[in-house]
């Protein structure tokens, strides 16, 4: 009881994305995929995406079975209906007894993070500038057989920010990459996924602004992930961040815009693509170079 435990949490499914509760507790974030946050901060739970990380403090209350579980906002597509889901991950037994040191009183504090507010302060002269590149996020399908089509129109009438469930599984396996292309499209050439060439030199600050279409065939949030980099989600749909932490995956709702600040300092040829992994497979990437 009261036992203070570190998790770190990495989410390694194709597609998944998870909303991770722990129960009767108390949830402190502490840092992500590179980084402490610039403040630590109490959370109702994890949203982790296909590739991102995250680190959390737990402290465990009373004494007995505590279940750690995916707690969602399920949807039946053709229904039109949203319906609770919890999926069981672990069960953590708590007991009476007291195990190693008391951190209940470190636990209680909000630490802040010098070394983050001090990146902060060093790049803060790029975050109000106009995007040096923008990409949007399509999807184009062809050759599907009617009946998909079909239930494919009744399904986008409404679509979700998040798809939390499988909700059309006889759509996902039937369809192919033959089929269906997933699209990384930089808005200014119009070029798409592997024909983007970006070049850039070590060093260069880059903001890059990222829009995910509603009005695709069929629009899915997704995890965007740089290799090689790192970079600060600066705002979503125009809301400034509040508590910067250093990411190189950050999901994208259906209809949302991002505006990300990558600090290109790794020389190589990096890949930008989707974390899911069909989406990949299916062409959502490409490659840019860090001179």
């Amino acid at each position: 009881t009261g036992e203070v435990v570190r998790f770190y949490i990495t989410n390694v499914a194709n597609s998944r994305t998870f909303n991770i509760t722990f129960e009767d507790t108390k949830i402190k974030l502490v840092a992500s995929d590179i980084s402490r946050y610039e403040r630590e901060d109490w959370i109702p739970s994890v949203v982790i995406a296909p590739g991102e990380r995250y680190v959390v403090d737990v402290q465990f209350g009373s004494p007995g079975n505590a279940i750690i579980a995916n707690t969602i906002q399920a949807i039946n597509h053709f229904r039109g209906e949203f319906y609770p889901r919890v999926d069981t991950l672990s069960n953590v037994t708590v007991s009476n007894q007291k195990n190693g040191e008391d951190l209940s009183g470190s636990f209680e504090l909000l630490r802040e993070n010098p070394e983050m507010a001090s990146d902060i302060e060093n790049l803060e002269l790029y975050f109000n500038e106009l995007p040096d590149y923008e990409l949007e996020t399509l999807v184009r399908a062809q050759n599907l057989p009617t009946p998909i089509v079909i239930s494919m129109e009744s399904d986008t009438l409404y679509v979700p920010p998040m798809e939390w469930n499988d909700a059309m599984p006889m759509m996902n396996w039937l369809s192919t990459a033959e089929q269906v292309t997933w699209i990384l499209k930089d808005k200014a050439s119009g070029l798409e996924n592997g024909d983007i060439r970006w070049q850039f030199e070590q060093g260069d600050i880059v903001k890059i602004r990222i829009f995910n279409s509603p009005d695709s065939f069929h629009p899915m949030n997704h995890p965007i992930h740089l290799h090689g980099q790192r970079f600060l989600v600066l705002n979503r749909d125009g809301s400034r961040n509040q508590n910067f932490v250093w990411k190189d995956t950050a999901i994208l709702p259906v209809g949302s815009t991002m505006d990300i600040l990558v600090e290109m300092s790794n020389p190589g040829e990096w890949m930008f693509h989707c974390h899911i992994a069909e989406h990949l497979h299916a062409g959502m990437s490409f490659n840019f170079v860090v001179r």
